[in-house]
């Protein structure tokens, strides 16, 4: 599963004084965001800009994605995006070894998600992963800018991902799109 922007959720690994103590913190999703949105603008708008010659974090700051399905289940407390679904399928027997959610920094343009974060290496590997675990074709869900984001990994993969038209073949059994962009 690959979410839209508005559940993936971003942490603080590094940070400005005003951040002192907070590793980890959400400055994306959750209430511990939208509170330091609205307490702390000027250190959330400069944690949350990126450099605008690099496309990357300023100097002295790292925000990345939260990870796991934890990162994209709420937006905010009661506002899920996956949450239901998520539970809906464990009713069906799925469980962490046979379904993963994959969030990424939403900020980022797709060549820098993968120059810093490795983020469609990681991806294919997971989906490799899943199908050597289960034996089946992979099945990938997204929801808004997640279908921008697997359109761009099938074409990096396609070309120069080390995968080609075959590996797209033999790893993925569909693409469902929810509210794509």
């Amino acid at each position: 599963m690959v979410p839209g922007f508005v559940t993936a959720g971003l942490e603080i690994w590094a940070g400005k004084n005003c951040t002192k103590g907070q590793f980890r913190r959400r400055v994306w999703t959750a209430v511990t965001g939208a509170a330091s949105f609205f307490t702390e603008r000027e250190c959330w708008k400069e944690h949350m800009m990126l450099d605008p010659f690099t496309g990357k974090d300023p100097e002295g700051i790292r925000i990345r994605p939260a990870e796991g399905f934890g990162a994209a289940d709420y937006f905010l407390m009661n506002y899920w995006v996956w949450a239901r679904l998520i539970e809906n399928l464990a009713e069906v027997g799925y469980t962490p070894s046979n379904m993963v959610m994959l969030p990424y920094d939403w900020r980022l343009a797709f060549p820098i998600l993968e120059e810093r974060d490795g983020y469609f290496t990681n991806l294919k590997a997971k989906i490799e992963t899943m199908h050597k675990t289960t034996g089946r074709k992979v099945l990938l869900a997204t929801h808004s800018m997640g279908s921008l984001v697997v359109h761009h990994f099938f074409g990096w993969v396609t070309s120069g991902g080390n995968g080609g038209r075959k590996w797209v073949d033999k790893h993925i059994h569909s693409f469902v799109n929810i509210a794509p962009v």
